[in-house]
């Protein structure tokens, strides 16, 4: 078994150095409040997953937009073709 590339010798050597440093009555409140840490830090890190996953499958706007954005774009598409046919009518012909 190897945990972040620290084998299961390596992992005893510093539970045993902790025992010896921190005591026996202290050693559960220190990996108690480890656990709320890592705890805290996967939760944040899922969040921030979240915030930045970008999912193909759902619309990024209702249907209620995108109908006005795609209105907006014929009036638009409209409007040019518009102004492409009026200025052909008053450019002058050169017929010679």
């Amino acid at each position: 078994m190897n945990f972040a590339g620290i084998g299961p010798a390596e992992i005893l050597l510093v539970l045993i150095v902790a025992l010896l440093v921190f005591g026996p009555s202290k050693l559960p409140e220190i990996a108690k409040d480890l656990g709320k840490t890592m705890g805290k830090a996967r939760k944040a890190l899922e969040d921030i997953q979240k915030a930045t996953d970008i999912s193909v499958l759902e619309p990024p706007t209702s249907p209620q937009k995108e109908a006005e954005l795609q209105a907006s774009a014929q009036r638009v598409v409209g409007h040019t073709a518009k102004k492409d046919t009026d200025g052909d009518e008053q450019a002058p012909s050169d017929d010679k």
